[in-house]
């Protein structure tokens, strides 16, 4: 039988009777099972088996007839496969009980374990209401059916799911702003970042905004870019794959994260993932020439990246920022070459400004001619592109990579072969800077500026910290 300290941690206990083989079932009306905050154990064939509730999503009642008068249910996991690369698959175990009623108090009882509620059998638990959105155009125009493979996992996880189609730009904005928020505990955005950034802009201009920003959001990868996705999937440590993302979404953990604002001609762009001027964003904007090439798909980004190399170009701009005090990076991921401004670089000064309170603050300027600059909020740019290896997703600070003019054509290739591992950082050319916000002026009129990989004025701007101001869906 169980130890002592199984028994003190059993929150629920209940006849239950293990299916192993429909065609073979002798129904013991002795057997039960037993139910921990963690995980759910029974004794099939007299050997105690025990299910860790890690790989479980959710419990539904079985359409199939059981013999015996028996009412079944099953419990849905999605255990890691041994396939490279790793993707969950459906694993499904089959209980029985001799009532209606016993099956009810089951099915309560292990979803109120599942989402970490009070055991209480007796009440029924409501479903969450998920507000799904896909963007019918995004990637290789895959969303849809990327959503119907993966949909069952979220319904096995007693998720309600709403399901609109995105129009994409201001429309999708404003569809936003006019949900009805008290129904909805959180979304899904079944597409890449510019949809995500869509979402993200109508919650922060809704009427109830401080409400609209604290519903998680979850993200299936079926963009192009789809760099909060792979952020996510990092730190949940899955594999890049639509039915992982759903899985992370299934199990419910939340985490916050940071939120740039930019500022701009008196407007203000809510941002998730980067904001972006020069190389980076030609590149980002100017790429969408070649979407006609569908079977590029995200590969068109890499073939105008090295077509803009060969035709390198350098912007006149200045720089101004506050940086991270005392800040040192990780020594797991590759380490930049320039952390701080060297007094002795004599384009970089030191200008003290005040804020409203009259706190000092020490802004650091590099003013001259830039190859790059790329504020970061995450660490991955695109599922294959690691800008900012050091980024958090809560640290309350944007991560900057800096690429001035004197890097030669070879180094700068060189760099974005190395940039889906981190390793770029490793080059001298690359400035690595951690920071509560940034003031960019670009100095003369060629150029590009793109917030999540949209396009913006190429006008002086601000973007500040937002810290923790959001949430996502994330282990």
């Amino acid at each position: 039988m169980f130890s002592q300290q199984i028994k003190l941690d059993i929150v629920f206990e209940e006849q239950l009777f293990f299916i192993s083989n429909l065609d073979q079932v002798t129904f013991d009306i002795r057997a039960k099972g037993w139910l921990t905050a963690t995980s759910l154990s029974w004794f099939h064939a007299g050997v105690r088996q025990t299910l860790s509730f890690d790989d479980v999503v959710g419990v539904k009642p079985s359409p199939e007839d059981y013999p015996q008068g028996l009412l079944g249910l099953v419990i849905c996991t999605y255990p890691t496969s041994r396939t490279v690369p790793q993707r969950r698959r459906l694993r499904e175990y089959r209980f029985a009980c001799s009532t209606e009623q016993m099956r009810s108090h089951w099915i309560n009882a292990l979803r109120q374990a599942l989402w970490s509620l009070p055991i209480q059998p007796q009440e029924a638990v409501k479903p969450r209401h998920l507000q799904v959105l896909i963007n019918p155009q995004g990637g290789r125009r895959q969303a849809q059916p990327v959503f119907q493979s993966i949909r069952s996992v979220l319904e096995a996880a007693h998720y309600h799911l709403s399901v609109a189609e995105t129009q994409g730009g201001e429309r999708t904005i404003q569809a936003v702003r006019d949900l009805d928020l008290t129904i909805i505990d959180g979304f899904v955005v079944v597409g890449g970042d510019g949809t995500v950034y869509e979402l993200i802009n109508g919650l922060m201009t809704h009427a109830d905004a401080e409400a609209a920003i604290l519903k998680p959001i979850g993200i299936i990868p079926a963009g192009t870019g789809n760099g909060l996705g792979k952020t996510i999937l990092e730190i949940s440590q899955e594999s890049y794959d639509p039915m992982n993302a759903a899985f992370i979404i299934a199990k419910g953990h939340c985490q916050p994260i940071n939120l740039g604002i930019v500022k701009q001609d008196g407007q203000h762009y809510y941002s998730i993932l980067s904001l972006a001027w020069a190389l980076i964003s030609d590149i980002d904007i100017k790429s969408n020439k070649l979407r006609f090439l569908k079977f590029l798909g995200s590969l068109r980004s890499d073939l105008y990246a090295f077509l803009s190399i060969l035709a390198l170009r350098s912007y006149q701009g200045k720089v101004s920022f506050i940086p991270a005090p005392d800040w040192q990076p990780s020594p797991e991921v590759p380490q930049p070459q320039v952390l701080a401004l060297s007094a002795s670089n004599a384009k970089q000064t030191v200008n003290h400004k005040s804020t409203a309170n009259g706190q000092s603050l020490d802004w650091q300027v590099i003013e001259g001619e830039f190859i790059a600059l790329w504020v970061m909020n995450v660490a991955w740019a695109t599922h294959s592109v690691l800008a900012a290896p050091h980024a958090q997703l809560a640290d309350g600070y944007m991560d900057v990579l800096i690429i001035r003019k004197g890097i030669s054509r070879w180094r700068l290739l060189t760099a974005f072969l190395k940039i889906s591992t981190g390793e770029h950082l490793l080059l001298p050319e690359m400035e690595y800077y951690k920071v509560r916000c940034l003031h960019l002026e670009p100095l003369d009129s060629k150029g590009l500026v793109a917030v999540d990989g949209e396009q913006i004025n190429h006008h002086p701007l601000q973007i500040d910290v937002l810290a923790n101001h959001g949430q996502v869906f994330c282990r």
